[in-house]
């Protein structure tokens, strides 16, 4: 299995409109050849979708490639939001560089039942169909929200019956490991969802949290995107997710969605009438330490089970 990482966190260090090569030249000198590429809005305004061809340019001189990517988060049930121009233009940007598959969140109904969120989905995705047809990039829904919302896409028992109740063969599943591990294993086991997936799951968007506690315990349910291993108290079972990638004959990548090394959530420190930011993010030759260890760790996981391709 190939690891792959999502570049995310670089557009705290570069102008990544103008820097795209080097961005990927980053991530290919920490080892990976693999990026899950992250679609600005700012990168689907022009007409003839520019960044999208030098992308395509850049992976191909570089020897690597993006199996997949990730639309602009909009929620189609915003009256104000112009989301069909933004994920059709996310299809066509897609199609362009090469990419054959990007995840689109499902989008939030405030105060409504299972039936009334798939019924308002299921319209809302089977809306895009034309243009996955059109482009042939495939859409991944993946698993996302917030305890607090009345319903959401949790577990992968929901998110296939999600893509099944679409009956379109260009739909799969991104499997969020992070977001799982924040409802622990009660509702959202790793490998049970990842076995209820199926021949669905396409790609994966690998990070590690504390998981649930109870409020009075310690961290509760923080979304960190963080390293595997960070913490004594990550408690993302890894063997659970990768047995259960075999079990199921997975063939995407090991695809790491971690933010390091940038702090952007923090006390404001303000001192002699000034806000203070110089430990905010480490330096860029650090950070491409902590980007190569990432990848170290994801080399570890493979090799010890004996899947690891370079």
């Amino acid at each position: 299995m190939k690891l792959s990482v999502a570049p995310i966190v670089l557009n705290h260090y570069f102008d990544t409109d103008k820097e795209q090569r080097t961005v990927l030249e980053f991530f290919r000198d920490c080892g990976f050849t693999c990026v899950d590429y992250e679609i600005r809005p700012q990168y689907i305004q022009d007409d003839e979708q520019l960044h999208a061809k030098k992308l395509r340019e850049n992976l191909a001189e570089l020897g690597m490639t993006a199996p997949q990517a990730h639309a602009p988060i909009v929620n189609p049930f915003d009256p104000e939001s112009d989301w069909l121009t933004v994920f059709r233009r996310s299809l066509e940007f897609c199609k362009i560089a090469g990419i054959p598959q990007v995840v689109i969140h499902s989008g939030e109904i405030k105060g409504a039942s299972k039936e009334e969120f798939q019924a308002a989905n299921r319209d809302f995705y089977c809306s895009l169909i034309p243009y996955m047809e059109e482009t042939g990039v495939c859409v991944l829904l993946e698993n996302i929200g917030h305890y607090e919302q009345d319903y959401y896409l949790k577990n992968g028992a929901e998110l296939r019956e999600m893509i099944d109740c679409l009956d379109h063969p260009m739909f799969g599943a991104c499997w969020d490991v992070g977001h799982a591990n924040l409802y622990w294993k009660k509702d959202c086991e790793q490998y049970s969802s990842v076995v209820a997936l199926g021949d669905k799951l396409k790609a994966l968007h690998i990070h590690s949290n504390a998981g649930y506690f109870e409020k009075s315990h310690r961290h509760h349910r923080i979304d960190m995107h963080g390293l595997p291993y960070m913490s004594l108290y990550d408690s993302v079972n890894y063997d659970a997710l990768i047995q259960g990638l075999l079990d199921i004959g997975y063939k995407g990548t090991f695809n790491f969605e971690v933010n390091v090394p940038v702090k952007t959530v923090r006390y404001s420190f303000e001192y002699e009438g000034e806000i203070v930011r110089k430990l905010e993010k480490l330096p860029l030759d650090l950070a491409k330490q902590y980007n190569t260890l990432l990848y170290n760790i994801g080399k570890h996981m493979m090799e010890t089970y004996g899947i690891f391709e370079g």
